[in-house]
């Protein structure tokens, strides 16, 4: 029962990022990406996203064990996918878009900011609260 929950907001987590990615980033949904040319925009954010799918678990394990109190405990997880959405976000941006033109990695991250604040803000509050309001939930171990 502890490991579904530890499932369950595994997948709240990554529908988080795959949303904040995929409105963040939906300006590049009509390029071409360089590293494959018939990979559609939803396939590319998806493959993206899954990568917190595998490691989310184990930092909410981690975080669970060490005994974080709530409030630290949800920013951490908060900045986790703030680092997920940043990095997912830049990679499909290099992908779709510098990689054709004359990015620099600073312009390049600059506009993958400019591009998706909005919405990695919003996610993040959005994720803060899941995970602040049903810390109780997650932390707690029944042994029945």
């Amino acid at each position: 029962m502890y490991y579904n929950r530890i499932l369950i907001f595994s997948i709240i987590f990554f529908v988080a990022v795959f949303s904040t990615i995929y409105l963040g980033m939906h300006f590049s949904s009509n390029q071409v990406s360089s590293s494959c040319l018939e990979c559609s925009y939803p396939k590319d954010v998806f493959f993206l996203s899954v990568f917190s799918l595998l490691i989310v678990p184990f930092i909410l394990i981690i975080l669970i064990k060490l005994g974080v109190k709530k409030k630290l405990f949800s920013w951490l997880v908060t900045l986790i996918y703030i680092m997920f959405v940043l990095f997912s976000s830049f990679n499909l941006f290099t992908d779709r878009i510098s990689s054709w033109s004359s990015y620099s990695t600073q312009d390049a991250l600059l506009a993958t900011l400019f591009e998706s604040y909005i919405y990695i803000i919003a996610g993040s509050i959005i994720i803060f609260f899941i995970f602040y309001k049903t810390h109780i939930f997650l932390v707690e171990k029944k042994n029945k």
